[in-house]
């Protein structure tokens, strides 16, 4: 897309109206591509946000159906839901609002079968939204990022502890990922309860984790995001935002130096 339309100006008159984002930053918007994964309680909802604010290409992922205990926070179902793909049920409702836009559902876990199927629809600048709820998936989907360097946005909540953070894979100095990537931070032997279904969550703290997500993903999409390889952790209770800088770990497997693993393979 080249231009925007008559219609476009006036629904999206607000956002161009930022002086960094204007017609070039909507038309980027318009143009984009993403993948979320997992269309829980963060995927519903940045999928709300993402097709709202103009991105024309969304591909879901989650294996998962809706259940009773999803309603309360997963606003994009209803209780006439219940027991069908969250994945499917959000591309038949965002279609019906949203019906100029082209949405992939894919049914199935993200895995490495799932792969050669995403493959084929993501581009170079695809932008992925990690909004899984357990640590496997979390290494997959950081792995699958490095490797296509893809720009990751990654979000989590339990209980009252957020945390987020935008690593941009495609962005290397001397072909070296100084950002680091999650493995460094949270190494495959990391023994963490991140689950809200073993700890519990607020809708509204899961909604202020979701829309910060979104909001990543679009300033990148716009370039005019500034904060990558930061870590964000929001505390509920406190209302507090935490911050620190990611790094890379020398040792981590997955986005060491290409020449540093080749040797490590051959040892």
């Amino acid at each position: 897309m080249q231009r925007l339309t008559d219609r476009e100006y006036l629904l999206y008159s607000r956002t161009m109206l930022l002086n960094d984002i204007g017609e070039a930053g909507q038309l980027a918007i318009l143009n984009s591509r993403v993948v979320i994964i997992g269309m829980g309680g963060l995927g519903q909802l940045v999928a709300q946000y993402l097709a709202a604010s103009g991105v024309k290409h969304l591909i879901l992922v989650d294996h998962d159906n809706v259940e009773l205990s999803n309603l309360p926070r997963q606003l994009l179902y209803v209780s006439t839901d219940i027991g069908k793909n969250k994945a499917s049920v959000a591309k038949r409702t965002l279609s019906r609002v949203h019906s100029d836009i082209h949405i992939c559902a894919i049914t199935e876990p993200f895995t490495d079968h799932s792969h050669p199927q995403l493959a084929q629809l993501i581009t170079h600048n695809t932008v992925v939204f990690d909004c899984t709820d357990n640590i496997p998936s979390r290494h997959s989907i950081n792995a699958f990022c490095v490797n296509k360097r893809l720009t990751l946005v990654s979000a989590a909540i339990s209980a009252y502890q957020g945390q987020l953070f935008c690593l941009d894979f495609a962005d290397q100095v001397d072909g070296v990922n100084h950002q680091g990537c999650y493995q460094c931070l949270y190494p495959l032997d990391t023994d963490l309860a991140q689950t809200c279904s073993q700890q519990g969550v607020f809708g509204p703290a899961v909604g202020v984790m979701a829309s910060m997500q979104a909001l990543f993903g679009l300033q990148h999409i716009c370039r005019t995001f500034d904060n990558y390889g930061i870590l964000l952790r929001f505390d509920a209770l406190s209302v507090h935002w935490y911050r620190a800088k990611m790094s890379r770990d020398p040792l981590c497997n997955v986005c060491q130096q290409p020449h540093l693993k080749a040797q490590n393979d051959e040892i």
